[in-house]
Order: C-alpha cells, then structure tokens, then sequence
C-alpha cells in the first residue's frame, strides 16, 4: 500500500525503533541514503546499512538480519518484485519501500499490512484494478476442488452440467484478462522519479534541508539524465523545482565567510566529460557527444578536432594544457566561442542546463563531474575491493571537505571514458556489431581490454548507448536507427557466464525498455538456465556457451 502521510506514517513511526537500511548500489541510491541517514540522525532512530546489488543479496541480507529487527527500509530494490513472496517474512515484519525502477509489483501494491510504498504511481501506469487479478482463496479453492472431482469422473465420461460448463468458461475468461492486463502493465521496465529528490522532498516537509542535501538530489537528477534513464522534459521540470528549492536556500543563507560558504549555481553547461579538469583536446575526444556528432574514431574525424580548436582560435599547445592553467581570457571565451560555431560542426544541443557547487574559492564541481566521480569509484574500482568499501568511499565522495578522494575518483574517470572511446573504435574498425535482423549485437570478448569493468551495470549502459549511436552514425542501413541494441560481456569466467543488457533503438524518445519481457520469453523458449535477479530486467545473466542459441530465439520473437 501506499504511505499517505510520510511524517506520522513513516517518520515519526519509526522514532525510537532499530530500522535495516538495504541500499541498492547505485548513485540515486546512495544520495537518497545520505538524506535519509540525517533524518534519522535527527530522531536518534539506530540503523544499520547492507549494501544490495542484486536480488540474491536483498535475500542474504534478510536471513542475517530479521532476528533482531523488525523494520527494514528498501532504497531502489524490492519495488518491482513480490516482497512477501520473495523474503518470506514472518507478519510482524514491515517494509519500507522507496523504489525509482518500474513497474512496481501490484502485489506491492495492493499488499495492506506488510509492505508500504512511500512512493506514487505514475499517472500514465495503468495499474490493474484490485478484483481484475485477485480472486476470494476459497473461490479458487472450489474451482480446483470441482476440477480434480471432473478429472475422477472423466473415465465415467460423465457430460458436465450446463452451470459447470459455463462457470470453466468464465473462469477461463478471467485468466485471460488477468494474464492480459498483467502483461500490459508490466511489459516495459522503465524509471520513475529518482528517490533522493523524493527524500529531499520529505526533508523539506520536516523542515529539515539544507543545500547539502539539496546538492545530493541534483546529483541524483542529473545521473538520470546522463545515463537516458528518463526523457528530457521530465528533466526539465524537475530541474525547475529543484532551481526554485535553490533560490529559496540561497536567501535563507546565513553564511558569512566567503572561504567557507556553499553556492549552489543554475548555469548552462557543455555535454563535455570533466572538461574542467582535463585538457580541452581529451575532452573533446572522449565525449560520447562530440565523438559521434563528429566522428572521431576516423581520421577525417581527428583532424575535425584540430580544425574546431583553430576555427575558435585556441593554440594547440593551451588545448593540450589542464583547462584550470589555460590562459584566463582563452578559459572565460571557451564556452561561448564553441557555441558559436556549434552549428557548423554538427554539435548542436552541446549546452544544456545544469547546477555547479562552489564550495570557497577552490572547490568547483559541476554535478555531471560528480556523476562521473561516483561511477568510477562504484564500477571502476580494482576487483579485490568490496562493495561495501566503495559504497562508503561514494558517501565520502559526496562531502564536499573531500577533496582528495573526489579528484582521484575523477582521474579514474577520465580513465573510463578513454576506454568507453577506445572499445567502441574497436567495434566499429573490426566490424564486430552485427545485424541479427530485427536487432544488433556486439560481444565483448574474454580477455578484452577493461572487460571486468565493461560488467558492471552503469559502465556496461554507457558502453551500449555508445556503440548504438556510433553504429548508427556510420550505418549505411536505413533501417539502422529503428534497431535497439544487445550487448554480451563475460561475467564470470570461471563459471563460464555472461551478462547481456539489451537497449531500445535510437530513434526511440522513450527509455522505456521491452528487453526484460523478451529475454525472459527467449530463456523459457529455449529452456535455458538464466539469472534474472537484477532489479532493472534490461540485464540478464546466461552461459556464454547458450549464447548464440539465446540470439536465435530472441531474432524469433522480435520478427
């Protein structure tokens, strides 16, 4: 059921009581923790964190701790799977559940005890009515008492009376419309509102924000936008409020010291990776934007670049220099002067709007920089760290006094996005993307260069949106822009498995995603084993050796 009132019903609920945070691993999650962990501070209620990546660890996390605790608090995991069913609960147990992934589960849903949403559903979901797909325990009990005793007489080839016939039929029809309207609502897994802008939201109901936490939201907003999680417009209007929450925090200030105050600042900025702090050559190299609007991977592409940084009059030598020691006229007309010539070279929408924190004279974060920070630390990390190691190295990311750990989290960034460059110039050279018919797929071999990073989720996301627009940029095929995207990475090598993620074409303006009902059907048609306990059903998990078979049946299925 849904929480109608967040302080009575949830807050002040759990006001002296021991809570279980289980904390999906990903950026919204961690800044929608970070609000949450203040609240709590604030009403003194003792929490502990488990670090959730996918459904097997909700499940672990569960068993170790439902002895000692009686309320568990779910951030972006547990919405869009039957909870109850899942975990088994014993009844005294509650679920909080703060979930962005869609379709939320209508077994959450409809549940009126145990589980409770703190979150709405979209105007446009169209949730099933209650008595659509519930039906009384003991009707059903009946109907399958009445149908075994029908199988005993079937040998006395009894006919069944015209009430029986009729009552099968409308139970028969009822089936139906259930399996029906269940598939329409959950067909497309999509996101919805990031949760940290609702924690901000519930935040500033108690009274309680601050530009802080304000800053984690906008983080959280912009990490949607980067990684296509939700279309344009929505945020356009969520960087509307969170602007008005801006003004409104910035006049109620009452800080006094420059060096020490916090500005939050609404400004327009460029679809450059960190080109603050790197050269202004590399940035504009490894964007994914400028890389496919000018082709970069070829040599007529390089030589675009010389050509862009001519046409704005900035030496070869200052381009190549960190953008903080170019020269400060060349760095104040930067921005402007690739504008101006954004048209002719094909970069058009290279500005959009969004928040730079300024923390005294020196720290100066645009929240995308942050963005690509957190991912590096999460994803990128060496593979003898534990999660829950960086998961806190992310929370420390994100104060603002550690200045430390937010550069070298943007120098493994830039370390990322050289790879993001150089895997998909590989694809495209070696002619590795290939037409399955009604979609496209690219492997990424064993033993490739940054494989075991390319397997994680958000990393793997990016590689995929690279390799689709850059496929369709040198595409000869028409068709080559209506064609989503799989991509196979090994995942396990020892056990022989794969992670596969599957994206919707480009000329989609929806991120709304079909891949999770099809690679579900594909694995049930071809009765082959799949993990699919991933909270996002884009990614799936299968042998790398039913792979090909895996391609047959989903190429079936979509023609």
């Amino acid at each position: 059921m849904f929480v109608e009132d967040f302080k009575t019903d949830f807050y002040e609920f759990l006001a002296g009581k021991r809570v279980f945070l289980m904390v999906h691993y990903d950026i919204d999650s961690i800044c929608a923790c970070k609000i949450l962990q203040s609240l709590l501070k604030y009403r003194n209620i003792l929490y502990t964190v488990a670090v959730i990546q996918r459904l097997e660890d909700l499940k672990r996390a569960y068993v170790e701790n439902c002895e000692d605790v009686q309320y568990f608090i779910l951030l972006n995991c547990g919405g869009t799977i039957d909870i109850v069913e899942e975990l088994e609960p014993e009844e005294e147990k509650v679920f909080f559940i703060l979930d962005s992934h869609r379709p939320i589960d209508v077994c959450n849903i409809y549940s009126t005890d145990q589980v409770r949403l703190l979150t709405r559903p979209e105007e446009d979901a169209l949730v099933p009515e209650f008595n659509d797909i519930f039906r009384d325990q003991s009707e059903s009990e009946n109907e399958s008492d009445s149908d075994s005793d029908n199988e005993g007489r079937a040998s006395k080839r009894r006919r069944l009376g015209e009430e029986a016939i009729l009552k099968r039929r409308e139970n028969r029809l009822w089936e139906e419309n259930r399996n029906k309207l269940l598939f329409e609502y959950s067909q497309f897994t999509y996101y919805a509102r990031a949760s940290a802008i609702f924690m901000f939201e519930y935040a500033w109901k108690l009274n309680k924000e601050d530009k802080d936490l304000l800053w984690l939201a906008i983080i959280a907003l912009t990490e949607q936008l980067i990684f296509g999680k939700i279309e344009h417009t929505q945020y356009i209007l969520e960087m509307e409020a969170l602007r008005a929450h801006c003004t409104r925090l910035q006049h109620k200030s009452n800080d006094t010291d420059v060096l020490t105050s916090l500005k939050i600042l609404f400004e327009k900025d460029l679809r450059l990776t960190l080109y603050r702090h790197w050269t202004v050559e590399h940035s504009l190299k490894y964007s994914m934007f400028t890389a496919i609007r000018m082709k970069l991977w070829t040599l007529k592409g390089d030589k675009k670049i010389h050509e862009l940084l001519a046409d704005m009059g900035l030496p070869l030598a200052q381009s190549r220099q960190h953008f903080k020691s170019m020269d400060l006229q060349l760095r104040k007309e930067f921005h402007s002067s690739l504008e101006k010539l954004s048209e002719k070279y094909g970069l058009q929408d290279i500005e959009f709007t969004s928040f730079i924190l300024q923390y005294g004279y020196q720290h100066k974060y645009c929240a995308s920089d942050i963005v690509f920070a957190l991912i590096a630390i999460l994803e990128a990390s060496p593979r003898d760290k534990k999660p829950e190691e960086l998961f806190n190295l992310a929370l420390d990311c994100l104060s603002r006094n550690k200045k430390e750990i937010i550069d070298n989290a943007i120098e493994k960034a830039k370390i990322v996005a050289k790879s993001l460059f150089k895997t998909v110039q590989n694809a495209l050279d070696m002619k590795q993307i290939i037409n399955a018919g009604p979609f496209v797929y690219y492997i990424v071999q064993e033993g490739c260069l940054d494989w075991y990073m390319f397997s994680h989720q958000h990393i793997l996301l990016l590689l995929s949106q690279f390799v689709l627009k850059a496929y369709v940029s040198m595409s000869r095929n028409k068709k080559a822009s209506t064609l989503p995207l799989i991509i196979s990475v090994p995942k396990n090598i020892e056990n022989g498995t794969c992670i596969l993620i599957g994206i919707p074409p480009v000329c989609e303006t929806s991120p709304r995603n079909f891949f999770g009902k099809a690679f579900e059907q594909a694995a049930e048609k071809m009765n082959c084993e799949a993990n699919c306990d991933y909270f996002d059903t884009s990614y799936i998990e299968i042998y790398s050796k039913d792979r090909t078979r895996f391609f047959d049946a989903l190429a079936a299925l979509l023609n």
